[in-house]
């Protein structure tokens, strides 16, 4: 079976498990807050980053209001979220930036997603394809690589040069649903074999 054949019908058997597939992050009406939540979910589970941001977004629950925070405030709402530190300082700047250059709107553009603070190739992409179906890239997170890596997908281990293998394997209008489906396949069912 050739690559793409088998991609194909991996993503098939996913969704066929997943109809309802979408984001397990929890709390956020915004995109701002859907961006705040991806940042804080890096090296962290979903279900952590559900505890912190009820709290959160209650007491900054825009771009405006978290730009006036200071660094400690925030830390004190995500502390027990993996970097908190750094999370916390992202957070705020990347607040700051959209304030003054995008008037409060988080930018729609990949380009325009990888100069914020704390936001990469990885997070910019589940932003962009969760809300807008966007595909503009693949998000890779440690789901989706051992996912690609155990069904062929790809030879690489660095989530970068992973999410370039898949995109040159998948049309570019089915780039959304890989992260969206990997995950769950990574997350609750990967000791099944699909193929």
């Amino acid at each position: 079976m050739r690559k793409r054949e088998k991609a194909y019908l991996l993503l098939s058997k996913l969704e066929e498990m997943y109809p309802n597939a979408s984001t397990e992050l929890k709390n956020w009406n915004t995109p701002f807050q859907f961006l705040v939540c991806i940042m804080l979910s890096a090296q962290t589970t979903d279900k952590q980053v559900n505890k912190v941001t009820s709290a959160l977004f209650g007491r900054y629950p825009d771009g405006y209001m978290m730009s006036l925070a200071s660094i400690k405030d925030i830390e004190s709402h995500i502390s027990s979220v993996n970097y908190f530190h750094t999370k916390a300082r992202h957070i705020k700047k990347m607040s700051e930036i959209i304030i003054k250059e995008y008037n409060g709107d988080v930018p729609v553009s990949l380009e325009e997603l990888l100069e914020l603070p704390g936001v990469g190739y990885k997070t910019a992409n589940v932003f962009l394809n969760d809300l807008y179906q966007s595909n503009q890239g693949i998000a890779v997170d440690t789901h989706v690589k051992k996912t690609a890596i155990k069904y062929g997908l790809t030879k690489n281990s660095n989530p970068d040069k992973i999410a370039k293998d898949l995109e040159k394997i998948y049309k570019k209008e089915d780039w959304y649903k890989i992260n969206r489906y990997f995950v769950l396949y990574g997350r609750y069912d990967f000791d099944k074999d699909l193929i």
